[in-house]
C-alpha cells in the first residue's frame, strides 16, 4: 500500500449503531455483550482445558492452541453458545406484556 493512502479504520455512517432510546441502556446493553462474549471465549478455553486433562494430556498453552474440536464438541459448544445468546438477549428480544409501560411496570 502507498505510503500516502490510509485506510479507513471504521464503516461509513455513525460510528455506533443506536438500537434503544436511551444512550445509557444501548452503552450497558453493548457491555453485556462484550462481557458475554468474553465469557464464551473463556468457556470453550476451559472446556479444551478438561478435555486435554482427560485425555492425560498436558494442557500447554501450544497444546490448548492446537487442540482442534470434533463435530460433535462443536456442535456441543454452539449449543451452549447459542444457549447463553438466548439468556442474556431474552428480555430485548421477547414481546413487552401488553399494557406494562403503561402501567409502570418494569418488563421481566
Amino acid at each position: 500500500m502507498a505510503a500516502g493512502n490510509k485506510r479507513r479504520r471504521f464503516a461509513n455512517g455513525p460510528r455506533r449503531p443506536k438500537y434503544l432510546a436511551s444512550v445509557d441502556a444501548d452503552r450497558a446493553v453493548m457491555m453485556i455483550l462484550a462481557l458475554a462474549a468474553d465469557v464464551s471465549a473463556l468457556r470453550e478455553r476451559l472446556d479444551t482445558h478438561e478435555r486435554l486433562a482427560a485425555a492425560e494430556r498436558l494442557p500447554a498453552p501450544d497444546a490448548v492452541e492446537r487442540y482442534a474440536p470434533t463435530e460433535a464438541v462443536a456442535a456441543a459448544r454452539a449449543a451452549a453458545r447459542r444457549a447463553m445468546i438466548d439468556r442474556v438477549t431474552r428480555v430485548l428480544l421477547e414481546p413487552e406484556p401488553a399494557g406494562a409501560r403503561a402501567a409502570g411496570e418494569a418488563p421481566e
